[in-house]
């Protein structure tokens, strides 16, 4: 078994995990940052874009296609 032990662990409860599922079962459980903000505008700009997508009105880029064009960026 491996166990994995976080330091500089802030306000976490936990800080010792049996294996990277339960690590990941504890982080997803987390409540959000509150220190993130949405405006109004930008609420409403994001409600656009996703009804764009799921419409059908726009179509999503794949991430793999995505992250070769930025490899490709970086590598120029």
């Amino acid at each position: 078994m491996t166990t994995i032990t976080i330091k500089n662990v802030g306000k976490l409860s936990r800080i010792n995990f049996n294996d990277l599922v339960d690590l990941k079962n504890y982080i997803a459980r987390l409540e959000p940052n509150n220190d993130f903000f949405l405006s109004p505008e930008m609420e409403k700009e994001l409600d656009r874009r996703y009804e764009e997508l799921i419409t059908g009105k726009v179509k999503g880029i794949p991430w793999e296609d995505i992250k070769e064009e930025f490899t490709q960026r970086l590598n120029s």
